[in-house]
């Protein structure tokens, strides 16, 4: 299946010029152009993914780079099996010290909203508790 570029942006709620963009960085393949009278690309099922991946994963915070680094080992031909698991690894291990400090962030938010609702004024308090 393929689709231009009007519909991945139809399908994934983002403009054209980011599809372009991702293309630019290496997040998306390139798409080839079937047709040597128009400038019409075709997408790929698997750029729909892609994009749709990219979205998530910004959403929860990561940034462009970060995420062109997971693409890359998974996509790296001349990596053996065993050095894309590592390097898998590790990006996991830093998904989760990511997961780690939101939730301690989030207690911090949580205990303030209690202190607001209950007419507490320790904002130092809150200060001092969140991480830094």
């Amino acid at each position: 299946m393929t689709m231009r570029i009007g519909e991945i942006t139809r399908l994934t709620g983002v403009s054209k010029d980011t599809v372009r963009f991702y293309e630019r960085q290496g997040l998306l393949d390139a798409a080839p152009q079937p047709g040597m009278t128009n400038n019409y690309k075709q997408y790929s099922a698997q750029a729909l993914r892609r994009i749709e991946l990219i979205g998530h994963a910004k959403a929860l915070g990561f940034t462009l780079r970060e995420i062109a680094e997971v693409i890359a080992v998974w996509q790296e031909n001349a990596l053996d099996g065993e050095t894309k698991r590592i390097m898998l690894e590790t990006k996991i291990a830093q998904i989760d010290d990511k997961a780690r400090s939101m939730a301690v962030l989030r207690a911090g938010l949580v205990d303030a909203l209690a202190k607001v609702e209950t007419g507490c004024a320790d904002g130092m308090q809150l200060a001092s508790n969140l991480p830094g």
